[in-house]
């Protein structure tokens, strides 16, 4: 099991990452044995649930469970869900001093969905449903990818692919069981190759391509740009924040049904409707992602900007949710300040003042309010888009980093296991799982 753990820097908001484990995970592999190795990990490095933001992981049954199973707690204040000012607010209590935690139980973080495991699930679950309820489009794809396998696997060889760099000047791509990308890759070449096929396929004596054939390839291609691409940016390590998620979740959607296809329909409707449904909540701006909705605004590069016309009516919730973030952070902050003049305040406990003191306090709390909501609409007025700009917006600023350290994508443990077999070369057979994941990690980092 590989671990990495990642964090923004607050004074530069800088990305920072770095390999924590890539740990020997004998069966079973169960969710108990998940939640022993997480904690086992946590502990080592002095992690607890208090100081991780969230765990972000595959959306394997088996981490689902593990998650609910060994998650956090939450004790909710029932008159804050019945204001209806701040019904789109989701701000969680965390209370282990409860007797539901029992002493030395296993607590683990909240935990993230992998968003382009799910858009990968889209182009393959639900294009297989469409095959499966288009039967002239089954027999299409059948023959196209048949062919375009035989291609692949024609290359492979030593002496065909001597004759295909005569033709082609380049390498062919082929697929990757493990990475979806890898196959949309593949066909997006042979599609650009579309007018070498012809003598492609002759050299190495396969059935040639049907111009249908080569039309749908094209149109498969086109269909599944918009969710390749967005793979593309939520997998990156440095340069992408949480708040990329939504306003490339809303991309894709916009380029899906702006398609208009001839021979792949089925296809295309099949996939916007799977697209639609496993990503309703972010689509439809649900509570359940308020966190990914304020990573979103918080970013200079997106603020506002992304809100579709037809969730207009959103905005002002958005607003205020922005506004009592950067609020809550900013009394913390100022508590944080007021907690160097302990003393004096103890010592003001033992005299009688009068009620302006009081009075003073109060004011102080609707001066904080006031500062709050004056940054982030100066914030949110700010034509700026680089990060540089939140330098001028502190409470903003903390808002950043705390909602956007997710990534939203476990890509950089899957280049882990990328080191792993370059690590566990045959001659290193013996080395053992202490060893070997020192190496890992050494090369990780």
């Amino acid at each position: 099991m590989g671990v990495t753990a990642h964090w923004i820097k607050p004074d530069s908001t800088e990305r920072e990452s770095v390999v924590l484990a890539c740990r020997h995970f004998p069966s079973p592999h169960n969710y108990n044995r998940i939640a022993e190795i997480l904690e086992e990990i946590h502990s080592e490095f002095g992690l607890s649930y208090e100081n991780i933001i969230a765990t972000v992981t595959d959306n394997g049954s088996n981490f689902v469970k593990t998650f609910k199973e060994f998650n956090i707690p939450v004790v909710a204040d029932e008159d804050e869900n019945d204001d209806t000012e701040e019904d789109g607010l989701s701000f969680e209590t965390i209370n282990a001093s409860e007797e539901e935690v029992s002493e030395g139980a296993i607590i683990l973080p909240p935990h993230v969905s992998c968003a382009t495991h799910t858009l990968s699930l889209v182009c393959t679950t639900d294009a297989k449903q469409a095959m499966k309820d288009s039967p002239t489009l089954s027999r299409l794809n059948h023959t196209a990818m048949g062919k375009c396998s035989a291609l692949w696997n024609s290359s492979k060889r030593p002496k065909t692919a001597e004759l295909l760099s005569e033709v082609t000047k380049e390498q062919l791509k082929t697929p990757c069981p493990t990475r979806w990308n890898s196959m949309y890759d593949s066909l997006n070449q042979l599609a650009t190759l579309r007018d070498k096929l012809p003598e492609m396929m002759q050299k190495f004596q396969l059935p040639p391509f049907k111009e249908v054939e080569l039309d749908y390839l094209a149109e498969y291609c086109k269909i599944l740009r918009p969710i390749a691409v967005a793979i593309d940016r939520l997998q990156g390590q440095i340069s992408c924040y949480y708040g990329e998620l939504i306003p490339t979740l809303f991309a894709v959607l916009h380029d899906l049904q702006a398609s208009n296809l001839r021979h792949t329909s089925p296809l295309l409707q099949a996939i916007l409707v799977g697209f639609e449904k496993r990503f309703s909540s972010y689509l439809e701006l649900k509570t359940d992602v308020n966190e990914a909705i304020l990573a979103t605004v918080t970013h200079p590069f997106f603020k506002m900007r992304w809100l579709p016309p037809r969730l207009s009516g959103e905005r002002r919730r958005i607003q205020l949710l922005v506004l009592h973030s950067a609020e809550d952070l900013g009394l913390v902050a100022e508590s944080e300040t007021a907690s160097s003049n302990l003393q004096d305040d103890e010592e003001d406990d033992f005299f009688v003042f009068s009620a302006e003191e009081t009075q003073v306090q109060e004011s102080q709390e609707i001066t904080s309010h006031s500062k709050a909501e004056l940054e982030t609409l100066r914030f949110l007025e700010d034509t700026r888009k680089d990060l540089l700009s939140l330098q001028q917006y502190p409470l903003v600023k903390l808002l950043v980093v705390r909602f956007n350290t997710t990534l939203p994508s476990p890509a950089p443990v899957e280049r882990l296991f990328s080191f792993a077999g370059i690590i566990f070369h045959p001659h290193r057979r013996r080395l053992t799982p202490e060893i070997f994941e020192k190496l890992v990690v050494l090369k990780g980092n």
